[in-house]
């Protein structure tokens, strides 16, 4: 598994498809040519949920509103009476597996059960302070595949949130209060069985992460046809499950029946005319008006919404306000070094960073902290790398802050 911290993945390009179909020659079927690989994971993943002492990961409780951010759980372990445990996530920690695939990378049920025993794992887009303080994983030093960044996004055949015969996730597990976790152990323990509502713990954690579950295709800001969500098209979906069941029958008979069954809704309308764009469809319309950020820049508010996807703009977005050269020049550094640091501390040190409007830099600085306070300063940096129009020195120095973790 650890090859992937290599592993280059391709960025989105500009193209087009007449219809589904060759959408899923040109975009989707590639995803799955590492068939030897593919058969390979599936046949773990089998294997792990019928082993003993391993982690199953609930998506539930991962994204809420900043007055709610005690409600927020990604990380957080229920350790049970027969040695088994359960994490909460968001759909980031997912994104590895689908990168795994990609990159021809298999691994055992016993790797997978040591990777998910251990505290480096990604299990969510960031972490708020709040969650790190009873999260027993760290994305620090974690094994990831940065697809959101290269403009991907992760569509599931099997809906991973609901689905699952009579059982209902939230009402299956809810989300437990704060005090249940003990501070040191960073665990929760139960002394009920594991096997109350395992059955649909076991069909989730499978949906969430099995090679034949999810495909990849343009974010929704990189996509332009007649509807709405392309990853939610029930034409898409069913047109990629039947080449899966084509592809790999056995495998998928198999996959189908631990991820419980479900029904499809009927296909409604053809899909036609698809476009997809290197750059974003956001950022296409405002090419006319193109407004450098300057130090004086003023700092817009950001509204996070659900969705790792809106999460990633706006990141994006908050981060042109800080100015991104500043942000990993100066306020990256200081505040990664004293999370308290004070504007005339800066203003001090940083003769430039003092020249401005002093509201402005205030401003600057609060937005930079708040970066952190969401556990997305990994994120950020690597947007900066990512980044075409920044300066090569600076996306240099941003590599160096991240190669240090």
């Amino acid at each position: 598994m650890e090859k992937i911290r290599k592993y280059k993945f391709a960025k989105v390009e500009n193209g087009h498809a007449q219809d589904i179909e060759e959408l899923f020659e040109k975009v989707i079927k590639p995803q799955f040519e590492n068939v030897e690989t593919i058969k390979k994971i599936h046949r773990s993943l089998i294997n792990y949920i019928q082993l003993k002492d391993i982690t199953l990961f609930l998506r539930l409780y991962g994204s809420y509103s900043k007055d709610k951010y005690d409600l927020l759980r990604r990380g957080f372990v229920t350790k049970y009476s027969n040695g088994n445990k359960m994490a909460f996530c968001d759909n980031t920690f997912s994104l590895l597996f689908a990168g795994l695939k990609l990159a021809d990378i298999p691994y055992t049920e016993f790797e997978l059960r040591d990777y998910l025993n251990q505290p480096k794992v990604v299990v969510g887009f960031g972490q708020t302070t709040k969650e790190k303080e009873l999260s027993f994983y760290t994305q620090k030093g974690a094994l990831r595949a940065n697809l959101n960044s290269k403009g991907w996004y992760q569509a599931h055949i099997k809906p991973t949130g609901y689905g699952y015969d009579c059982f209902n996730l939230r009402e299956s597990f809810p989300n437990p209060h704060r005090d249940e976790w003990d501070i040191d152990s960073q665990s929760r323990y139960a002394d009920e069985s594991f096997y109350d509502g395992g059955l649909v713990l076991f069909a989730h954690f499978l949906r969430l992460i099995h090679p034949f579950n999810s495909f990849l295709i343009p974010k929704r800001n990189h996509v332009e046809y007649s509807g709405n969500n392309l990853g939610e098209e029930t034409e898409l979906i069913l047109y990629v499950q039947k080449y899966l069941k084509e592809k790999f029958p056995d495998e998928y008979l198999e996959f189908d029946a631990f991820s419980m069954k479900f029904k499809f809704p009927e296909v409604s309308e053809k899909i036609t005319d698809i476009k997809w764009f290197e750059t974003p469809k956001a950022k296409l319309k405002k090419e006319k008006k193109i407004i450098k950020p300057t130090l004086q820049a003023e700092i817009r508010p950001v509204t996070y919404e659900n969705g790792e996807e809106t999460k990633a703009l706006d990141l994006d977005r908050k981060l042109q306000s800080v100015g991104k050269d500043v942000f990993v020049t100066i306020l990256y550094p200081e505040i990664l070094s004293n999370p308290n640091v004070t504007y005339e501390k800066l203003a001090d040190s940083y003769p430039r960073y003092g020249s401005f409007s002093v509201n402005s830099q205030k401003s600057r600085l609060s937005s930079a902290k708040s970066i952190f306070t969401a556990g997305l300063e990994l994120e950020a940096l690597k947007i900066v790398i990512d980044s075409k129009k920044v300066d090569e020195k600076v996306r240099r120095e941003a590599k160096n802050h991240l190669n240090n973790i």
